[in-house]
């Protein structure tokens, strides 16, 4: 018995692992013009084996893999994380409108709040008629309500008729209400009744006592018709009812 008749020895001729095609260049070609970019390397690499000193296959193979390094395809984004890039750019967009429109609403929405003289001694000032509340607490409450209604609140206080006055002023510009607890001025300044006519917004009158309940000579106010609204006898309660009060004056005028 001959050696390729051998059981379990496979020949060149075995059915058992079928021959697969000799290296050929024209076989690497073929690959390659087919698209079979890795197969036609394969080739390549096997016939350098087998001819190490040809440069030109060395040349090809260089090719091919340059080919290969170029061709890799990029990972694609799932669909939901273009789902969420959508998502977040929505997000973005709508954060920067609605900054904008606050933008707008503070420029265009603004209240001046003017405490009169004797109003910085809140809290030590007879605080049975006053309350215990520090003037600072109450702009803190002030700015706070105005802020919840949209808008914002400068204040401002002094014991000077003048200087008040001045305050008035700039409320011509830049304003759309304004809101005044004059002190002791509502009986008397008629200077400061004639800076408020100068004004054309709503104009509210605060008094932290019903004033109408007290001392004869303060049941008269120099500005009562001259301010669109009066709030008295709330305590410091009435300086965020009229900061309410402007807000819905301000949405009867868009409406």
């Amino acid at each position: 018995m001959t050696d390729d008749k051998l059981e379990g020895v496979p020949t060149a001729g075995s059915r058992n692992e079928p021959a697969g095609p000799t290296p050929t260049v024209t076989l690497a070609k073929v690959y390659e013009k087919q698209g079979f970019l890795d197969k036609a390397a394969s080739v390549y690499k096997e016939l350098i084996i087998a001819e190490p000193d040809r440069a030109e296959l060395k040349d090809a193979l260089e090719a091919i893999e340059k080919r290969l390094a170029g061709s890799t395809p990029q990972p694609e984004k799932s669909k939901t994380k273009t789902t969420l890039d959508h998502l977040l750019g929505w997000r973005n967009a709508i954060r920067e409108r609605k900054k904008m429109l606050d933008q707008k609403n503070e420029k265009s929405r603004r209240i001046l709040v003017i405490h009169g003289p004797n109003l910085g001694m809140l809290g030590r000032r007879e605080p049975s008629m006053y309350g215990s509340s520090t003037i600072e607490e109450i702009d803190a409450e002030i700015k706070k309500a105005a802020h919840e209604c949209g808008m914002r609140a400068d204040t401002f206080q002094s014991n000077h008729e003048g200087i008040l006055i001045e305050k008035i002023y700039e409320a011509l510009n830049g304003y759309d209400a304004l809101i005044i607890n004059p002190a002791a001025y509502t009986h008397t300044s008629i200077a400061i009744r004639d800076a408020l006519l100068m004004l054309d917004i709503p104009i509210i009158e605060v008094h932290l006592s019903n004033i109408h309940r007290r001392e004869s000579f303060r049941h008269k106010s120099m500005i009562a018709d001259v301010a669109t609204a009066q709030v008295v006898g709330f305590g410091k309660d009435g300086y965020t009812m009229a900061v309410r009060a402007v807000a819905n004056l301000k949405k009867k005028e868009v409406l």
